[in-house]
């Protein structure tokens, strides 16, 4: 299995595949689920799994509970590319979730800089 595996809606695949990304397709955010599961349900699943973000958002609590726990693997939101979806998360936000995941520690960043 790939290192990176993308979930994305097909009209966003091709061009996925084109950059060389093992790309896996779903309609929604229920089939997105599915094919998560299938993936993980491997034995050599890729150690990061990026999802179109509004179908990330429309996993339900038990994913979001199940990704939040630490367990080899990460998988993080890509932006929908469009404002009718609510658009990416706050690029701060972002990053600090995806440090807890892989790391299994939360991380607070000081906007202002410390001094010292």
């Amino acid at each position: 299995m790939p290192q990176v595996t993308v979930i994305v809606p097909p009209e966003l695949a091709a061009g996925y595949r084109l950059a060389g990304v093992h790309t896996e397709t779903a309609a929604s955010a229920p089939a997105a689920g599915q094919v998560l599961e299938r993936i993980l349900a491997g034995s050599d699943h890729p150690g990061v799994i990026a999802m179109h973000a509004p179908f990330l958002r429309g996993l339900g609590e038990r994913w979001q509970r199940r990704l939040a726990e630490p367990a080899g693997f990460l998988v993080t939101a890509l932006p929908g590319g469009d404002t009718r979806d609510g658009g990416p998360p706050p690029a701060g936000e972002s990053l600090r979730e995806l440090l807890a995941r892989a790391v299994g520690y939360e991380f607070t960043f000081d906007p202002e800089g410390s001094a010292g």
